[in-house]
């Protein structure tokens, strides 16, 4: 009977395997879907769609002050379905037959996500930020010339092996896993810093250089100890700005400040003039004096090279050579704008606009003030003359404009007076105010700009130097129409005695519309052909009366 027996169950083995072949025994899940009865292709595509939602479901972080919410998405994550299937076909013949007889145990097996490891990381180094304590390494303290040891105590880190390894089945929450960091020094560490401080601190030492000495108090030195951890120790060290402060008075005059590389315009043409190097008091290596030779009581002064922040090269390199546009505008001695326009022209001059970079009228100037010596002076605002502190800069803004134009440069953005003034050209003008209009040109040339701004008591010159690239600019203006005459506005003003009738603005010129282009050349090719068209106001009466 039992021999029967046997043979049964192994005809029936062998038989289920035969029929179930390739495929997945019955009662088997993979992330929550049944894959029973599939074949392995079968059952990634089941599987796949569900174990890719997941990768959206909320994971919630907890930690010893709060929580944090993150997703699988948000990390990267990605299933990894082939250990999740290899899983599933490893059952043998008898798990097979138990299954099929209703006494097996189901088969209910979970996916893994691979996780981004840069965003991993990022997450941990949140967690660490939040959750996590900084150790404290053991330190020095200075009081009344007493050097002391400041304990040590331990930190928390986040566990990036632990905290990876539960994130992996982008669980629904999952504690912050925390482990123990040890303070890089510990007391014995603070020790020998301990020894070196002191020895430091036992008297007062000297900076020399030739006739001079600046002498440093223990007093001194220990405001300007400091300590650094590292490799199990702290080494100890002296602030070397305020180092260098502290010895300024007495070996300041040794240093020496570096001079920038300049420009030169010289008629049409500009040279470079070099650059000079300076020195100053090297506080960095005169500290290290002090803190490695603590026998010697007296140091020599070390000084470093001072770099100019504009070089020689520098200089060359921006390839300025040659005026390439210019310009002058006309005016009466000696009104109040004149002092404006001088004003504007000095804080202008010898601005460098860069290859690709803009530049604009308002930026460079900022709010015209009294404090930055700008006075009150006519400008034109809602279709009347008034009084303005700055009043006048709109002459420099056209002569900016129309050097800016015949330069061949982007005219990124410009606006015209309302009315028209005689000493300006037909269209081909700028006005600025502080919060707008704007005056704002780009240098798309690849080469910088030199502006140099000259202004007297007559007339305002501006010069752009730069190198030619065989640009060449062409103009054409067209004839005025569209005319209209002034009229005259009558505005109400309370103030006047009733009938009173008074003309705060006479009639000026009439309006009319006016026609201009541009062409720009870079050797034989045209790069610019743009047409404006600029409208003028008639400049009205204006006259006030009385109720």
């Amino acid at each position: 009977m039992l021999v029967a027996l046997l043979v049964l169950v192994a005809a029936a083995l062998g038989g289920l395997t035969l029929l179930e072949r390739g495929t997945i025994p019955v009662g088997t899940t993979i992330a929550g879907v049944d894959v029973g009865g599939l074949t392995r292709d079968e059952a990634a595509a089941a599987v796949l769609p569900s174990a890719q939602a997941r990768v959206a479901r909320p994971i919630r972080l907890i930690g010893p002050r709060g929580e944090e919410t993150v997703t699988g998405r948000s990390l990267g994550a990605r299933p990894l379905l082939d250990p999740a299937l290899d899983e599933a076909l490893d059952a043998g013949p008898a798990e097979r037959l138990l299954r099929h007889a209703g006494i097996g145990t189901a088969g209910a097996i979970g996916v893994a996500y691979r996780l981004g490891p840069v965003r991993a990381a990022e997450l941990a180094n949140r967690l660490d930020h939040r959750f996590g304590e900084k150790p404290r390494n053991a330190g020095l303290v200075v009081d009344n010339g007493a050097v002391t040891i400041t304990a040590p105590a331990p930190g928390t880190i986040v566990d990036r092996g632990t905290l990876r390894q539960g994130l992996r089945t982008l669980p629904a929450e999952l504690g912050v896993p925390l482990r123990r960091q040890s303070p890089a020094v510990g007391v014995a560490g603070a020790r020998i810093a301990q020894r070196r401080a002191t020895r430091l601190l036992d008297g007062p030492r000297e900076v020399r250089f030739r006739d001079a000495t600046a002498m440093l108090s223990a007093a001194a030195l220990g405001d300007l100890l400091t300590t650094e951890a590292g490799k199990g120790a702290l080494r100890v060290a002296l602030d070397p700005q305020g180092l260098r402060k502290a010895i300024l008075p007495r070996l300041g005059r040794f240093e020496r400040a570096p001079v920038d590389a300049r420009f030169v315009v010289e008629g049409n043409r500009v040279r470079v003039v070099p650059a000079t190097p300076g020195r100053k008091l090297d506080g960095e290596r005169i500290a290290l004096s002090l803190v490695s030779d603590l026998a010697a009581r007296a140091h020599r002064a070390r000084f470093v090279v001072a770099r100019p922040k504009l070089t020689t090269e520098a200089a060359r390199n921006l390839r300025i050579t040659e005026r390439v546009s210019e310009f002058t505008t006309y005016y009466p001695c000696c009104p109040p704008r004149v002092t404006n326009i001088k004003r504007a022209a000095a804080l202008l001059d010898g601005t460098i606009i860069l290859p690709g970079k803009k530049f604009s009228l308002n930026g460079a100037l900022g709010k015209r003030t009294e404090a930055k010596g700008f006075v009150s002076a006519p400008q034109i605002f809602n279709g009347r003359f008034e009084e303005a502190v700055g009043g006048g800069i709109s002459q420099v803004a056209t002569t900016l404009f129309n050097a800016a134009f015949f330069s061949g440069i982007e005219l990124v953005d410009h606006h015209a007076h309302q009315f028209y003034i005689s000493r300006y050209p037909m269209g081909r003008e700028a006005t600025v105010s502080w919060g707008g209009p704007e005056l704002v040109f780009r240098n798309d040339w690849p080469a910088a700009i030199l502006m140099k701004l000259e202004a007297g008591d007559g007339g305002i010159t501006v010069r752009f130097f730069s190198t030619k690239l065989g640009r060449r600019v062409t103009t054409t203006t067209g004839k005025p129409y569209k005319l209209t005459t002034p009229k005259t506005v009558t505005v109400t003003n309370s103030a006047l005695p009733t009938g009173t009738r008074e003309v705060v603005q006479e009639a000026g010129d009439g309006g009319f519309t006016v026609d201009f282009t541009r062409q720009v050349f870079r050797y034989a090719k045209r790069i610019r052909n743009e047409h404006y068209s600029q409208k003028y106001d008639a400049e009205d009466e204006i006259v006030e009366v009385g109720p």
